[in-house]
């Protein structure tokens, strides 16, 4: 890894694991919506985060969780 050039400095979402924090971009990339729309979920508490000082932060296991609870009542 090259650090002196900044695209190396990202880190891909695939890579992470579950008790990984993400930041919004990382979620809008994850969930493949925009980021207004990560900012909107979070305001109709849809979607668990923290905002740290005027930083939003997201647990990805949190995100995972909800997909797997989405599967449990569609399946009902």
């Amino acid at each position: 890894m090259n650090l002196k050039n900044p695209r190396d400095w990202t880190v891909e979402v695939t890579e992470m694991n579950s008790n990984e924090i993400m930041n919004i971009k990382e979620v809008s990339s994850y969930l493949k919506i925009p980021i207004s729309t990560v900012y909107k979920l979070v305001q109709d508490r849809k979607v668990p985060a923290v905002k740290l000082g005027k930083h939003w932060r997201f647990m990805k296991r949190d995100l995972d969780h909800l997909f797997t609870q989405e599967e449990i009542e569609v399946s009902k």
